[in-house]
């Protein structure tokens, strides 16, 4: 056994344990490649659920304000440097203080979670840079997994175009992930994932706000409601 099938049976044994969430709430994660315009997104889902569903719903993202979000935003920013293992360590510690202090405690009281992020970017962005998915997906394995994940698929050209606009407007240079190599590798990773991590859905990011929204709300629609 080469180590390409040895670490190909590590994920699938890992992969067994993944749990996804079963707390009263409803969990989603939209995520993308950077520039793609999750924030946004996860804000107009949770404007929609809380003003036309009326259900009670949180809007949260990852890397957090918190202590531990903070150190990884310094990294990003590259205003410190770490290991891909560690940084990616990083991200999962925070998602654990996340979980503790906000995210588990809402889903129990019966209220949904929206958040823009979660550990399927810690797998993509991790894999994008040589880290195994079988080691990424171990340090997240005991977190609960979303109902739902929205993967939004962007040309990468599209989404640099997206960070360079932003970036001028802001006076903000490149985050250390904002390269076209380490985005192509990300939205390849995020495609492998979308068949392998369950609750998983790709949807076109393409086009005004106004139409990825109504494919994401179809989606929410046909997975998670009534």
């Amino acid at each position: 056994m080469d180590q390409t099938e040895f670490e190909g049976r590590l994920f699938d044994d890992i992969l067994t344990f993944v749990k996804v969430n079963t707390l009263p709430g409803k969990f989603v994660n939209i995520d993308t490649l950077d520039g793609g315009g999750n924030s946004t997104q996860a804000a107009l889902l949770v404007g929609y659920l809380r003003n036309v569903m009326l259900i009670p719903t949180v809007l949260t993202r990852e890397p957090t304000e918190k202590e531990y979000g903070a150190a990884v935003r310094r990294v990003l920013r590259n205003e410190r440097s770490l290991l891909p293992i560690a940084l990616q360590m990083l991200f999962s510690v925070d998602r654990a203080d996340h979980l503790d202090h906000l995210i588990i405690p809402a889903l129990g009281d019966g209220e949904w979670v929206v958040t823009a992020r979660y550990a399927l970017s810690t797998l993509a962005f991790g894999m994008a840079t040589g880290l195994s998915a079988w080691q990424l997906l171990a340090a997240n394995v005991s977190y609960p997994w979303p109902n739902l994940n929205i993967v939004m698929v962007l040309p990468v050209e599209e989404c640099l175009w997206r960070i360079d606009l932003r970036n001028r407007r802001t006076n903000d240079k490149r985050e250390l992930f904002e390269v076209q190599k380490t985005l192509e590798r990300t939205l390849e990773a995020y495609q492998f994932l979308a068949t392998q991590i369950p609750c998983v859905e790709l949807v076109d990011g393409t086009g005004t706000e106004t139409e990825v929204f109504e494919r994401i709300r179809k989606i929410v629609s046909e997975k998670l409601l009534p």
